[in-house]
């Protein structure tokens, strides 16, 4: 590697760093300002499934995202290729973990609120099913080959590319989609933004209605108003998530995934 390699990867490296750290403290912060209404509004209420995957997403997401920092910062993961390639599939197992128990809270919302109409609940089950589809093959997608991309080693795993960083100046351990897919990595960012968007117009059609007759209350104002903030947040993450996996460099690909958990 020359000079130009090192300061290009380092400077990638920073970034990738930082913006992990960005995506963790904006979740801890969430978790704190939210805690006291948890307790009120989860904890003393009966449990059901749906209660149980709040749960799994609400402290398997932070937890896991401990490890991913960990790998960021540990020079012991960045010169060892067979630790690297276990943690990537790790890291991307746990974010395909992490957008499909929210799907699949979404998918429950839909089915309270669409009660009785069988067809439109399984016109959503079957998109969650492709999505999580999709996501699971494109981790296990692989070349069986070992491929060098300056300024770093980008090593196939059959789970993602483990991206070890050869300069010794340089602790990192991150993953990409093989390179030889090309655009197709993109429907990792794109089915679930579709899926959103299917998510929120069945809401924003459902509670539309009611509301301009007055009726419901602000049970549906409540449902449309988050449905349209937590839309908004995600559809400005996979979007540009989407346009990066397919336009940027190497090691920047996938920057913007790490904000897919929040």
């Amino acid at each position: 590697m020359n000079g130009r390699d090192i300061v290009q990867d380092y400077s990638w490296t920073e970034t990738t760093v930082r913006m992990g750290f960005a995506a963790f403290s904006t979740l801890i912060w969430d978790h704190l300002i939210t805690f006291g209404d948890e307790v009120e509004l989860v904890w003393k209420r009966r449990h059901g499934l749906f209660t149980y995957l709040f749960f799994l997403n609400r402290y398997l997401t932070p937890l896991g995202f401990i490890i991913n920092l960990f790998a960021y910062l540990s020079p012991s993961w960045t010169h060892e290729y067979l630790r690297c390639e276990r943690f990537v599939r790790y890291e991307g197992s746990m974010t395909v973990i992490g957008i499909s128990v929210t799907a699949l809270m979404m998918m429950l919302r839909i089915r309270a609120i669409y009660s009785g109409r069988p067809y439109v609940v399984a016109g959503v089950v079957l998109v969650l099913f492709v999505n999580i589809g999709v996501n699971a093959w494109l981790l296990t997608k692989g070349t069986g080959t070992v491929q060098r991309y300056r300024p770093f080693m980008i090593v196939d795993t059959n789970a993602g590319l483990a991206v070890v960083h050869e300069s010794r100046h340089i602790h990192s351990c991150t993953m990409i989609f093989d390179p030889s897919i090309g655009w197709v990595a993109s429907a990792s960012a794109w089915l679930p933004l579709l899926y959103d968007s299917i998510i929120l117009a069945l809401t924003f059609f459902r509670t539309y209605s009611p509301m301009r007759r007055k009726e419901g209350g602000q049970l549906f104002k409540r449902l449309l108003e988050d449905g349209i903030l937590y839309y908004s947040v995600i559809f400005s993450v996979t979007l540009i998530l989407t346009i990066m996996i397919v336009v940027a460099q190497p090691g920047l690909k996938n920057l913007m995934a790490q904000f897919e958990l929040l």
